[in-house]
């Protein structure tokens, strides 16, 4: 597995600029870094994810690889909540009518793809012999149980988009007010599944896309703090990367410390970003598609550790297959998408 974390850092390499002399990238939460930063990450959760479902180790370079996706743990998610929060910020911003169409356009839209994402895992785990409960496979359509689509974390989105339907129109005119509502919104949540002992996983980073709308409010004042000079930016970037590294050992000391860790490993990301501009096609198409790479790689990931023994055989099918899947449901949503908004144009007129 470590060959192709190697060669993901090669492909980052590539087309990426970065820049010097107490000059900043203003725009590096700009769609297109995102992006390509959201392609990195769902490139690591893909490896991740298939190697926790591989039997045996592969030798001395899954053994290498093993303690840096331990370290990651679930930071490998935060940059997508985080980004997520922020743009859906941004655009209530700077667009009147963006939370009018938000339940239409974001929520049903979403719900409806993963509703039948979600029949495609029921017909495959039914053709290959795995077993669930009704109730698992009902709840699997919220996210609240998982049948290898990601549950989780669509769950988290659900939940979120319910939030921001709800507190945006009832706050409309107090963007900050709505916003620290979201947050209650997600608090409790993580409130509720620590009760009902979920998985760690299901809440330990949903704060993330309360603190990614917050960052969108407050982002000219954090950008003139750390970018008044290279000396802040350096010494906000040395803070992050030490605590980062550090406070690793406290977050299982109480749930509170993992999203103080994430939130440094975040603040070390901004901070890297606003010198280095990380664009190019590869990890921008992952990025755009995380959605369908995260909800579909589950299906390669069964299929091949279920019928091939050869880990690195394993690892090349899964990827390959994951971004062909993801790139097929991606161009037949797009193709429904454009027939619903090119119908709706003709009844129009």
């Amino acid at each position: 597995m470590l060959i192709f974390i190697i060669l993901l850092f090669i492909v980052s390499l590539y087309k990426c600029k970065p820049i010097s002399n107490g000059i900043f990238y203003e725009d590096y939460c700009s769609i297109s870094q995102t992006k390509s930063i959201n392609g990195i990450f769902i490139i690591l959760i893909l490896l991740s994810h298939t190697f926790a479902r591989v039997s045996t180790s592969c030798g001395v370079l899954d053994d290498i690889y093993f303690p840096f996706r331990t370290f990651l743990g679930q930071f490998v998610v935060v940059p997508f909540l985080f980004y997520s929060g922020y743009g859906i910020m941004e655009s209530i911003r700077k667009k009147e009518s963006y939370i009018k169409s938000f339940p239409k356009q974001r929520f049903l839209k979403l719900f409806i793809q993963f509703a039948i994402i979600t029949v495609i895992y029921i017909i495959f785990n039914l053709l290959i012999g795995r077993d669930y409960s009704i109730t698992q496979i009902i709840l699997s359509f919220i996210g609240l149980t998982s049948i290898g689509n990601g549950g989780w974390y669509m769950f988290s989105i659900f939940v979120f988009y319910v939030a921001v339907t709800i507190w945006f129109n009832v706050f409309k005119k107090n963007k900050i007010m709505a916003a620290s509502m979201v947050a209650v919104c997600l608090v409790v949540l993580t409130v509720v599944e620590m009760f009902l002992d979920f998985p760690t996983y299901y809440y330990n980073t949903t704060i993330f896309l309360a603190v990614g709308m917050f960052f969108s409010l407050l982002k000219d004042t954090f950008n003139k703090i750390v970018m008044k000079n290279n000396v802040i930016w350096i010494l906000v970037l040395m803070i992050s990367l030490a605590g980062f590294i550090s406070c690793k050992g406290l977050i299982s000391k109480t749930v509170v410390f993992y999203p103080i860790w994430c939130g440094l490993g975040l603040l070390m990301l901004l901070c890297i970003t606003m010198k280095i501009k990380i664009e190019n096609k590869v990890l921008s198409w992952c990025g755009q598609n995380v959605f369908y790479i995260f909800t579909l790689q589950g299906i390669p990931q069964i299929l091949f550790t279920k019928f091939l023994s050869n880990n690195y055989l394993i690892y090349f099918l899964v990827i390959i297959s994951t971004i062909l899947i993801s790139a097929l449901a991606g161009c037949l949503f797009n193709k429904v998408d454009n027939y619903i908004l090119r119908k709706r144009e003709k009844d129009y007129v």
